[in-house]
Order: C-alpha cells, then structure tokens, then sequence
C-alpha cells in the first residue's frame, strides 16, 4: 500500500448492502473523523440495518461511532435531484480542509455529487477512493491522479467478522474435517480417482436411488427391484475397496456406508484438494478453507438460511463458496447457489461448481459398462448439473484440473 497519510483526513463513505468496502479503508488507513451518507428506510431500501452491521463491528475494533449528526440520511426521493445531495455536502463539509471520500458500492447520484462538490469548491487535497473488488485493488485518486493502486488485504479476517458485514451471523462449520490422517486418505483417493474410469462409475452407481414406482401396490415388484439396488450398492463397495486396496480400509467402509456417500465424499474430496493447494496461503492466514459452513440470519429467529459445501474467504474480503455435486442438480438448485452466494457475500462473492466429471469427459458419452440396461451415458445427470449451473452463472471447475495454477491465480487473486 502507498504511503498516504489520512490522519488529518475526514472519512466519508456511503452506506450499501456490501460494507465491507467501507470497512476495508478504516482498517488501513487512520482518520480525524467519519461520516456516513445513507438513505432512510423505506419500501425499497432498508439500508439501516446495513449500516447497524457495520457499526457494530466498527465498535468492536475500538471504533465508536455512535454520534447522530456524522449520519446523513436522505429520502430515497431526494437523491433524485443530485443538487439536493450538493447541498447537504455544502453545508458539511465546505469547512473540512481534507476529506477521504469512498465511493464504492455507491450508488450513481451519490458518486456525482461527490464530484461535483469536489470540483466546484477546488478541493485539491481531498481522495477520491474506490475499491475493485475482483482485482483486490484500492483505487485512490487525488486531483484527478491516481496516486494508489495497490492490492489490499486485511490481517486475521474471520468469517464471522465477513458475514456481520453482511448483514448475516455465522452458525457453524464442520470442525471434524482436517484430520491429518484423512489428508493421506484423499491424498491417494484422488491420485486414483483421476486416472480410474471404473472407480468413478462405481461411485456413480453408489449413489443411485432406489426405483420409484408409480403403482405402490406392486409390493413385491418394489421389494425385489429394492434387493437388486441394494445388491448393487453392496457390490459397488466391494469394487470400490477392491480397487482402493492400499488406503486405510476401516476409514473407508466407514465413508462408503454413509447415506448417498459419494456425494460426502466427494466434498471431502474437495476440501483435501484446495487444502493442499492453499496451505501456504493458509499457514500465511491469507485464506480461511471451512466445510459445510451454516450461516443464520438474526432477523428470522436464528434459523439456518443458506448453507455452503465449502467456503473460501480470501484476506480482501472476497467470499468463494463451492457447491459439490456428485449428481443432478436442477435450474432452480442452480440459480439458488447463485442467489445464496451473492447475498451473502455481495458483488464480490463467487460461486463455483465443482463436477466429479473429468474435463475430458465433458463432451464424450461414457457408456455405461457396469448397467448397461440402466444409462446409456452414466455421467447424463452430472452433464445436466454442468449445464443448469453454466446457464445459472455459475463457474464450473473439473475435479482433474483444481490444480490449474491458471484457475487459483483467476479465482483467488492475492
């Protein structure tokens, strides 16, 4: 980061649903003074409770901003007309000498009054400040010079500190995941995985449900339809062991006897990868790698409102949930994930899926060569998930190619 000395500098910033590009500034840099700009609540907007969130971790740091008259509030009608906005600025600010102004996640008239103000009045000396979330850069302009654009981080960011800011509250993760023998575990079941096309379709078949019947009354139909999945099931565990001999076999009849356990396994899976390609950066405490990650809302009665198969949060604030699938996954799932991560992590979130499908199989029908009579293609439900989450917006990543080096420079951006 630039050596900028704001000391002597007013911060001012403008209340959005994404706070954390207000908050990133305030633990950079020192300030005389802050002003919040924000907008009443009305039937459009509540942008009180997201500035509540941001106040009450700004407190927790050492930051008290309780006073009243450093809130501008205004009707969400009086922003319209952008000399409404000058004028509250005027008769604010016209007596600071240097203000730091950020203007991220601002919206528009709010931006152009700033810079109305600053140009009419030759303010010469006051930032300009504008964040980049996708490139972790902190943008700083001073009379129309760009005099930062640095990267930016944040030293021992929490997930629980990231998600206040977002209006939500952290409820648990899976604490058992992690355990060094599991690390040597999926070590080797990857390093299998890749290059073994039968483990993989056992796996599939693994998963598979029982057939539903429309007619209930045909009992002894389903009771037989049911003992032949059930002989399949135990069959593709004996397979599967068969050709994962040289892992430890009492952790993995445990992890095989798991209801729909390749999709378990295949999260874990995950978490063991991005573990490994991550620990430098973990050990550094520039990333934080969490399983099943349960967020609440405070709002609906602490009720659990959104749940990630693994999250990755980034020291710039950048949240990167990824959402396994070892089978179908419809539109509407699709579009949820999408949803779910950018509400809870702002513009700067991602959503990623991550396929069991090697990125060579993509556009290959695999036949089916254990149920022949069953799928023509025994990847068909995972290529649907691959087109329903590309069609929902959401990144694909290959189970064979998370150790791109291309894809962690793209994605996580340090």
């Amino acid at each position: 980061m630039s050596e900028i000395d704001t000391k002597e500098y007013v911060y001012v910033m403008i209340s959005t649903l994404n706070q954390m590009v207000n908050y990133i500034p305030l633990k950079h840099f020192e300030f005389d003074d802050i002003y919040n700009l924000t907008i009443q609540k009305s039937d459009y907007v509540n942008n009180s409770r997201w500035d509540e969130n941001l106040f009450k971790i700004l407190k927790e740091d050492g930051i008290d901003f309780e006073s009243e008259d450093k809130i501008l509030s205004f009707q969400q009608d009086e922003i319209n007309d952008i000399s409404n906005i000058v004028d509250v600025l005027e008769a604010n600010f016209s007596g600071k000498d240097k203000i730091f102004w950020n203007i991220t996640g601002g919206q528009r008239p709010f931006i152009l009054a700033i810079t109305k103000f600053i140009r009419d009045n030759d303010r010469t000396e006051d930032y300009i400040c504008y964040l980049e979330g996708n490139k972790s850069k902190m943008v700083i302009l001073q009379d129309d010079e760009i005099v930062n654009n640095d990267s930016y981080n944040l030293n021992n960011l929490e997930i629980s500190t990231a998600l206040k800011l977002m209006g939500f509250q952290f409820n648990s993760e899976n604490i058992e995941i992690g355990k060094s023998n599991e690390r040597e575990f999926y070590k080797k079941f990857y390093s299998e995985y890749v290059k073994n096309k039968k483990l993989r379709e056992w796996l599939i078949i693994l998963n598979k449900s029982y057939p539903k019947l429309k007619d209930k009354n045909e009992s002894e139909s389903y009771k037989e339809s049911k003992k032949t999945f059930e002989e399949i099931k135990k069959s593709a565990k004996d397979k599967i062991k068969a050709i994962l001999s040289d892992l430890d076999q009492e952790l993995l009849t445990t992890k095989l006897d798991r209801s729909q356990a390749f999709g378990y396994i295949l999260e874990e899976l995950t978490f063991y990868k991005l573990e490994e390609l991550l620990q430098d950066l973990i050990d550094e405490k520039k990333v934080t790698l969490v399983h099943s990650l349960k967020i609440k809302n405070e709002d609906i009665n602490n009720v659990t409102v959104a749940e990630f198969d693994i999250a990755l949060l980034t020291d710039n604030g950048k949240f990167i949930m990824f959402e396994c699938k070892s089978g179908r996954m419809t539109g509407d799932t699709a579009k949820a994930r999408n949803y779910a991560t950018y509400a809870v992590s702002g513009v700067y979130g991602l959503p990623i899926l991550i396929t069991p499908i090697l990125s060579t199989e993509k556009f290959k029908e695999i036949k089916d060569e254990i149920l022949e009579d069953d799928y023509n293609d025994i990847y068909r439900n995972i290529k649907t998930a691959i087109a329903s989450a590309e069609r929902a917006g959401l990144d694909v990543w290959y189970l064979d190619n998370m150790d791109d080096k291309d894809n962690l420079k793209k994605y996580i951006e340090l």
